[in-house]
């Protein structure tokens, strides 16, 4: 990587965010809309807003120049073409679910790679842990699997009082 010593101090400020946002974020995704007309990249903030997220276009030299303060191993790739930054600082997967539902929706966008807890994702690696249960989703999982016992130990102990009904039931009804 070739990266630019001096930067005017009205860029400075530009890397310090980026480098903040770099730093602090719990899950981004770094992504190419050259082919998305301007029509559909305004719909697309709109619905990564509406979502909660917060997307950003960058220059990739200064770009270059917050990577590399925060010391992330990134490809070579990322500085090539337009960037934008997809990121949350709460939701780790809700990036890359996002990205990957807005590139079907597109169909145009391209991932450069990503920061998932402060380490770098390929490219590759986007798809994938979109595919990735989010921890609403895991929560509800591991209350299943919990409550899934509990639910067979009632129904085993209900057993013998629900064949006790069928016995009453039958003896009444030979009776009648």
């Amino acid at each position: 990587m070739a990266y630019v010593t001096r930067v005017r101090p009205e860029k400075q400020a530009v890397v310090e965010q980026l480098r903040e946002w770099i730093a602090q974020s719990k899950g981004m995704v770094f992504f190419s809309f050259e082919e998305l007309t301007s029509k559909d990249m305004q719909a697309m903030r709109a619905d990564m807003k509406r979502s909660g997220l917060t997307v950003k276009v960058v220059k990739n030299t200064l770009l270059e120049l917050a990577v590399k303060e925060v010391g992330l191993d990134v490809d070579d790739s990322l500085f090539r073409e337009t960037t934008a930054l997809l990121f949350s600082n709460e939701d780790e997967l809700a990036p890359f679910k996002l990205f990957v539902e807005q590139v079907k929706k597109y169909g145009v966008l391209q991932a450069k790679g990503g920061i998932l807890e402060g380490r770098w994702i390929s490219a590759k690696e986007v798809d994938a842990i979109a595919k990735l249960p989010g921890r609403q989703e895991l929560y509800a999982q591991l209350v299943g699997v919990v409550s899934s016992p509990m639910r067979g130990l009632v129904t085993v102990l209900s057993g013998p009082y629900r064949n006790l009904v069928y016995v009453l039931q039958a003896i009444k009804e030979k009776a009648a």
